[in-house]
């Protein structure tokens, strides 16, 4: 099971106990080191600003985070290019609404083992292994015609060092860029340990640590610096970006049982897309504004 790498990595390191230098007992190992740097209670109470904003961070990190990110092309084609979006397009919103609802229990992040804590060893073990397959499935032959000529690096395997950490700024500061902009105004010790948390998450996904933020302004500038040399959003799959809106409008109106319906959740996040992302920053998708 590609998506829980972790138990079979727990279970490689536990064949020969005795043995030493193998690589996944080395990664358990390493993955368990706590960072110096790491504030327990700054990373509790990033949980506690998490978990207090939940359901309006549902909607930032859909509407802006997941779906504004698209302007990075790069992330964006390798998601398609490995079957997230394109098979089955709310399988990726339940896989990040899980992760995000286990951040959201205070103590689940901090301690190796922990509930927050596998999830996030869980996706950088994902990460890892798409990086080995995608180069020999092929599949990565498609990614020169699918990005711009300004972002495609010959040679280059994605899901590298600053994809990772734009990853990371797309769901700490777009994140917090979107809820200032729906008027939930967090004090400043809040949003030093919000940051504090996803530098901690970072660092547990394997981000190396002249990326991970120790400050908003650092992720600001960091996330500025790459909409320059990623974000191409006039090239963003307009048509595919919709059926991924459009899939989890129907997820809501099905779940709702026609409470909410279909058209009226569709309009909802089409419109909360450009409102949190800007209209120069989604120009590919063709959402109009409404008359």
């Amino acid at each position: 099971n590609i998506h829980d790498l972790l138990t079979k990595v727990r279970a490689k390191a536990t064949e020969e106990p005795s043995a030493r230098g193998s690589p996944f007992s080395d990664f358990l190992a390493s993955s368990a080191v706590v960072p110096s740097w790491a504030d327990r209670d700054m990373i509790l109470r990033g949980q506690r600003v998490h978990a207090a904003h939940l359901p309006f961070m549902g909607l930032s990190l859909f509407s802006g985070s997941l779906v504004g990110g698209a302007q990075f092309t790069t992330a964006a084609v390798v998601t398609a290019l490995a079957g997230n979006i394109t098979t089955d397009p709310t399988r990726r919103i339940n896989e990040t609404g899980l992760l995000l609802a286990a951040l959201a229990f205070p103590g689940s992040l901090f301690d190796p083992g922990s509930e927050a804590h596998d999830s996030l060893l869980r996706v950088r073990l994902l990460h890892s292994a798409l990086r080995h397959w995608l180069p020999r499935s092929g599949r990565l032959k498609a990614h020169r015609q699918l990005v711009s000529p300004q972002v495609y690096v010959e040679g280059e395997v994605p899901i590298n060092q600053q994809d990772l950490a734009i990853t990371l700024g797309v769901f700490c500061y777009i994140n917090l860029r979107s809820l200032r902009l729906m008027e939930v105004v967090l004090c400043e010790r809040d949003i030093k340990c919000y940051v504090h948390m996803w530098r901690y998450a970072g660092y547990i996904l394997g981000i190396s640590d002249p990326l991970l933020p120790e400050t908003l302004e650092d992720q600001e500038e960091f996330m500025l610096a790459s909409m320059l040399h990623q974000g191409v959003p006039e090239a963003i799959n307009g048509p595919a970006t919709k059926r991924f809106i459009d899939a989890f409008a129907q997820d809501a109106s099905t779940n709702s049982r026609g409470m909410l319906p279909f058209w009226a959740v569709q309009s909802f996040l089409y419109q909360m897309t450009r409102y949190l992302n800007g209209n120069d920053y989604i120009s590919g998708m063709g959402i109009e504004a409404l008359s």
